[in-house]
């Protein structure tokens, strides 16, 4: 899923979770939808001390934004550029979506909260993968989850999609959602709410429902195979990559994140000339 794409969805779910927290409690809550014409008073923007790579801390009485950035090597700047560019349209959406205190005094006392952090998953020669997680809480029945990734490859300096890793992306992609949509069914249906409790019929239903969002969320589009990263094997190439699925893509809220992880042997002969040395294709 792009950047841009994560974002819009954001806005869209804290929309959605505002309603829902509204049905569920007498003080209103706001989304994107009811914005506020201006900002609290000018944030203190606070060091974090030797650690800090650039981090954001922000605490004011309406709000409370952190954000951490891994600690990367100069040859890495475009990859480091990229996050900060990402916690800017992230912190951007939160801002937006913050309620109106003056029409929701239920939550004027309320300070709200956005975190992000952003940190390495796998170093190699090859790629340096980054994942970033967080939540954005705005007044909802819940935090909206936040979950993305970004790839580095060393060799070009550049950051690369999934797509360009393969000769043939849609044949790429058709094989990574039969991967995923196997996996996911195996693990998620097995989940059935109230285990063997829950009465045969009412166990179909839900189990019905879960495979359409499965098969849903992994079909082989640009945009739901997307987030992922490169595995680190026992030397320098890599094992394969994971698959990584954003809360609501795959299955309800309360299941959170999903990944999935797709070895090597399944992908390799559409890898492009330029990253077969990059991963073990020795299998």
């Amino acid at each position: 899923m792009s950047r841009i794409s994560h974002l819009s969805m954001l806005a869209l779910c804290v929309v959605a979770l505002m309603l829902v927290g509204c049905s569920r409690s007498s003080t209103p809550a706001s989304g994107a939808a009811q914005k506020m014409p201006h900002m609290a008073r000018a944030p203190v923007m606070t060091d974090a001390g030797p650690a800090s790579v650039g981090d954001v801390h922000v605490d004011t009485r309406r709000y409370r934004i952190d954000i951490r950035y891994p600690r990367l090597p100069p040859a890495e700047a475009v990859l480091m550029k990229a996050l900060h560019q990402q916690a800017a349209k992230v912190r951007h959406a939160f801002m937006q979506a913050l309620p109106d205190p003056k029409q929701y005094p239920g939550l004027a006392n309320r300070q709200l909260q956005l975190q992000l952090d952003f940190s390495v998953a796998a170093r190699m020669p090859a790629f340096v993968s980054v994942r970033e997680k967080g939540m954005a809480d705005t007044g909802g029945a819940h935090p909206m989850p936040l979950d993305a990734s970004f790839v580095f490859a060393t060799r070009t300096g550049q950051l690369v999609t999934l797509d360009d890793l393969f000769t043939d992306p849609a044949k790429a992609r058709q094989r990574f959602s039969d991967v995923a949509c196997k996996a996911l069914v195996a693990k998620l249906l097995a989940k059935v709410p109230g285990g063997a409790r829950t009465p045969a019929k009412a166990r179909a239903e839900w189990q019905s429902n879960m495979r359409q969002m499965i098969t849903e969320g992994t079909a082989p589009t640009a945009q739901n195979i997307s987030e992922f990263v490169v595995l680190a094997g026992a030397g320098d190439a890599a094992s394969g990559i994971e698959l990584i699925f954003p809360p609501y893509q795959v299955a309800p809220y309360v299941y959170g994140s999903q990944s999935v992880d797709v070895p090597v042997e399944a992908f390799a002969d559409l890898l492009k000339p330029a990253w077969r040395g990059d991963f073990d294709t020795s299998k």
